[in-house]
C-alpha cells in the first residue's frame, strides 16, 4: 500500500477502523491507490455519515424533541 494512501487511512479512524472490519478491501488499496475515494464512499454509506444520513438524524431527533414538548404540556 502506498504511503499517500496509508497517511490519508491514519487522518480517519472510522477509515482504518472500517478497513480492519472489512479486510479485503487491502487488496484493492493495494493495487490502486485511486481507490482510497472509492473506499471512503463505502465506509460513509455503511456508517451512515451521508449528508441525507445527517439530515435524517436531525430530523428525528427535532421530531423527538418536539414529541417531549407535547408530552409536557
Amino acid at each position: 500500500m502506498s504511503i499517500e494512501t496509508q497517511f490519508y487511512l491514519n487522518k480517519d479512524p472510522n477509515l482504518k477502523k472500517f478497513l480492519h472490519e472489512n479486510p479485503k478491501f487491502y487488496k484493492y488499496l493495494n493495487r490502486d491507490p485511486n481507490f482510497i475515494f472509492e473506499f471512503e464512499k463505502i465506509m460513509k454509506e455503511k456508517y451512515k455519515l451521508t449528508l441525507p444520513d445527517k439530515i435524517d438524524k436531525f430530523k428525528n431527533k427535532l421530531d423527538m424533541l418536539n414529541t417531549f414538548i407535547d408530552i409536557l404540556n
